[in-house]
């Protein structure tokens, strides 16, 4: 996904920011973290099991693809600084992110699927300025 670009440090540092959104986002649902309670001498406590918790992929998504004007300026934001084209990454997301990752008040956002010959034809992955520059 990431292209080889510039190693100036603050670009890195956006696409990395990008990319992590975008993992974090399609996040499937069998990995992340569950909620448990575990006893202790003090009495119970509330902690997760191992994975992405719940919060931080709805907010992945919701960075990626909400329209509010918080999420979004911070989207153009982080993008403007990588070097990358905030609407590109927007149609990518709301492309590959899976329907169970949506917000329940965003899923009108998500487009139908359109199947064509038995296949769906994902869109190359948007170009993000390389994070690991030699």
């Amino acid at each position: 996904m990431l292209s080889a670009c510039s190693s100036i440090p603050e670009v890195q540092l956006a696409a990395a920011v990008i990319q992590r959104a975008l993992e974090d986002a399609m996040t499937p649902d069998d990995r992340l973290a569950r909620p448990r309670a575990i006893s202790t001498k003090a009495g119970k406590h509330q902690t997760f099991t191992a994975g992405l918790k719940p919060r931080d992929r709805d907010e992945a998504v919701r960075f990626l693809i909400d329209p509010a004007p918080g999420w979004a300026e911070s989207r153009e934001a982080w993008c403007d600084h990588a070097g990358v084209d905030p609407s590109i990454i927007r149609r990518y997301a709301l492309r590959h992110i899976p329907a169970s990752a949506f917000p329940r008040d965003l899923l009108r956002l998500r487009p139908m699927t359109v199947i064509t010959g038995g296949q769906t034809a994902a869109p190359p992955a948007p170009s993000v300025p390389n994070t690991e520059a030699a």
